[in-house]
């Protein structure tokens, strides 16, 4: 399996050199094999759909989407001039949320205390219903995520990218869960870090 991408239902985050812990996992997609996948993904183009902003000391970086040859929709975290060279996850393309009303990945650097991270990212792809993301913090704040319209194929959703502050990650003050709201302020998704 490459360290750059695995089939994983949930856009499952995988990354060279790093401990890496998936938000959303529910199963392998195992139709096609990793190597056919990969082939795939460095024959085509990513497409970039949001940014994750420079934050202390550290390079802003992409959130690229990429629908295959094999029938994959793929989302990724790279440095904004090298799009193939980051760590992400894929869901066969009919279906990239993976039922879900979004679906999110965590990547990071360091750990696996939040003490020890040097770079948390959050990337992800949400459905038309959900208004709005918001990361719950182990303190019980909230950071909010911004949402931009992305188009999957024919279909429109919203994606996302945020770089967690290192004075939270210092302190302690990991992610605990992702969650999706409704625009009346309902709750329609939650997905749990692992981390937090």
């Amino acid at each position: 399996m490459s360290t750059r991408h695995a089939v994983v239902a949930g856009l499952a985050a995988v990354a060279a050199s790093v401990l890496v812990a998936s938000v959303a996992a529910a199963g392998f997609d195992w139709s096609r094999s990793s190597d056919e996948l990969n082939t795939a993904l460095a024959q085509g183009k990513p497409t970039q759909v949001a940014e994750i902003a420079s934050a202390d000391g550290l390079p802003a970086r992409g959130v690229f989407a990429h629908v295959t040859s094999t029938g994959h929709f793929c989302l990724s975290d790279a440095p904004l001039e090298a799009p193939l060279e980051g760590g992400g996850g894929c869901n066969p393309a009919d279906d990239p949320l993976g039922g879900r009303p979004f679906s999110a990945s965590l990547a990071y650097d360091g750990g696996p205390t939040p003490e020890a991270v040097r770079d948390a990212r959050l990337i992800g792809l949400a459905a038309g219903i959900v208004s709005t993301v918001r990361v719950l913090m182990r303190d019980g704040s909230w950071r909010a995520v911004k949402l931009k319209k992305a188009r999957v194929g024919a279909d429109e959703f919203k994606a996302f990218g945020y770089r967690f502050r290192k004075s939270d990650l210092e302190s302690g003050n990991g992610p605990v869960a992702v969650v999706a709201f409704a625009a009346s302020g309902a709750e329609i998704g939650r997905q749990t870090t692992g981390i937090g």
